[in-house]
């Protein structure tokens, strides 16, 4: 069966195809693989328009309207499968990058609640742990309040490319909707 149709005859025969919590639901499915000579299907599915925001609670979806967010002309591209992470370009536009490109970037930090721009070029990963330190976490843009302090955060900046706290996780959800945690695949 194709991944549709197994999901279909999962749901009609019993809840939906498989989702993997934790490794004992792992070690079981590679017990169980062992007995068959062929690949089989599980619940996990690649949603290639699901962006979430570093800070776990304030998770939104591309198709979302966000008039304070506006995306580059030609984004989000994916290009090459490698696009992953998301910088401000040039202060106003969302662009989605590499995630192992090098950019300066912005923290939020919540005790303060200020933005802090950050000029030392690093990963997306990097600069995430970089805030997480030592502020609360890179920036998350909720509001266009929150639009208009990073505009001025960023006012006379020179730099083309600041990392925000907007990511894509491509293997995010189950197909009975909930969230992917465990990533520890056998």
């Amino acid at each position: 069966m194709t991944w549709t149709e197994a999901q279909s005859y999962c749901r009609e025969h019993f809840t939906d195809l498989v989702t993997i919590y934790n490794s004992n639901i792992n070690q079981v499915l590679v017990t169980m693989a062992q007995n068959i000579n062929d690949w089989a299907w599980i619940g996990l599915y690649d949603d290639r328009y699901s962006w979430k925001w570093s800070m776990q609670e304030n998770n939104f979806y591309v198709g979302s309207t966000h008039e304070f967010l506006i995306w580059a002309n030609g984004q989000p591209d994916c290009l090459n499968a490698k696009e992953y992470c998301v910088a401000l370009q040039g202060q106003t536009q969302m662009n989605d990058r590499p995630c192992g490109d090098s950019y300066p970037f912005l923290c939020y930090n919540a005790s303060s609640t200020s933005y802090i721009l950050v000029m030392e070029s690093r990963s997306w990963s990097a600069a995430q742990s970089y805030c997480r330190t030592y502020h609360t976490d890179l920036t998350s843009i909720r509001s266009k309040e929150e639009k208009s302090n990073i505009t001025l955060t960023l006012n006379g900046s020179v730099v083309q490319y600041v990392w925000i706290g907007l990511y894509r996780d491509p293997w995010a959800f189950w197909s009975d909707n909930t969230t992917s945690t465990f990533t520890n695949w056998m």
